[in-house]
C-alpha cells in the first residue's frame, strides 16, 4: 500500500469541547487520502474517546508539551506531507484537495501556511488577526523572512527532517517556518479556508490578548528580539502557558 498523501498532526489536552468540530471537518473533506495522528498529553475528559470514534491514530504521552508532541507524531506518521493543525480550528471541506493540487503543481515548494480567521470571537480579535496577516504578507514580500503558524502548516516529510523538527520554545512554529524558508522554498496560501476558535481571546480578555499578540508581532518582525535574554525569559514563560493550552 502507498503512503497517505497527508498525515494530519494534532496535539491535544482536554479538547473534548472542540476536537469534534475539527475531526468532523476532516471527515467531510473532498480529498480522502490522509491519516489523522493525535498525540494526547493526558486528557481527563473524553478527548481520546472522541478522537478514536473518528478513526484517528491516538498516542497518549502524559505531560508532553505541544511542540514535542508534534515532533513525536511526525516520527510516527506515514504520510508524504505533514499537516500541522491546532485542535480548535475548522477547515473548509475543499482545502485538502486544494493543497494537494497546489503541492503537485509546485514541486519546488517544501512548506506552506495558511491565514486563519477567528470564528465565535469578538470583533476586535478578528481585526487584530486580519491586520497581522496583512502585515505578514507585506513583510514576507519585502524581506523573504517567512513565518507560519501550526494552526495550519503543511511541510513535506523530507524537508521537516532536514530542518530537524520543532524546538520547544515560544513561537516554535514561527521559528521552524523561518528556518525552513532559509533552506527551502515556502509560501503562504493566497486564500482563507482555516477558521480559528476565539477561545483564547475570550479567556485572556482584550488587554492581555492584545499584549500577547503585540509581542508575537514584534518577535516575528524584529529578528534581533528572537535571541536576547528578555526573549529567552518570555519564551520560558510562554512555553508553560502553551503547554497547558496545547
Amino acid at each position: 500500500m502507498t503512503n497517505p498523501a497527508f498525515s494530519v498532526i494534532i496535539p491535544t489536552l482536554n479538547e473534548e469541547a472542540r476536537i469534534g468540530r475539527l475531526l468532523e471537518s476532516l471527515h467531510e473533506q473532498s480529498f480522502k487520502n490522509f491519516e489523522v495522528v493525535i498525540v494526547d498529553g493526558g486528557s481527563s475528559d473524553n478527548t481520546v474517546v472522541l478522537s478514536k470514534k473518528f478513526a484517528a491514530r491516538v498516542f497518549i504521552k502524559e505531560g508532553c508539551k505541544e511542540f514535542p508532541s508534534r515532533n513525536f507524531a511526525a516520527r510516527c506518521s506515514k504520510g508524504d506531507h505533514f499537516l500541522f493543525l491546532s485542535a480548535d480550528v475548522i477547515l473548509a471541506k475543499e482545502i485538502l484537495e486544494y493543497v494537494a493540487q497546489y503541492l503537485e503543481e509546485k514541486t519546488h515548494i517544501s512548506g506552506i501556511c495558511a491565514m486563519g480567521m477567528p470564528f465565535n470571537a469578538p470583533l476586535w480579535m478578528k481585526i487584530e488577526y486580519l491586520a497581522f496577516w496583512r502585515l505578514l504578507r507585506i513583510w514576507t514580500f519585502l524581506t523573504n523572512d517567512y513565518h507560519g503558524s501550526t494552526n495550519f502548516m503543511v511541510v513535506r516529510k523530507d524537508a521537516f527532517k532536514r530542518v530537524g523538527g520543532f524546538t520547544d520554545e515560544f513561537c516554535a512554529d514561527t521559528i521552524f517556518f523561518n528556518n525552513l524558508g532559509r533552506i527551502e522554498q515556502v509560501e503562504m496560501l493566497p486564500r482563507v479556508s482555516v477558521y480559528v476558535s476565539g477561545r483564547r481571546a475570550r479567556k485572556m480578555g482584550f488587554l492581555r490578548f492584545t499584549a500577547h499578540f503585540l509581542w508575537v508581532v514584534l518577535f516575528d518582525y524584529i529578528p534581533f528580539l528572537r535571541n536576547n535574554a528578555i526573549t529567552k525569559f518570555l519564551q520560558r514563560h510562554s512555553a508553560d502557558y502553551r503547554a497547558k493550552k496545547h
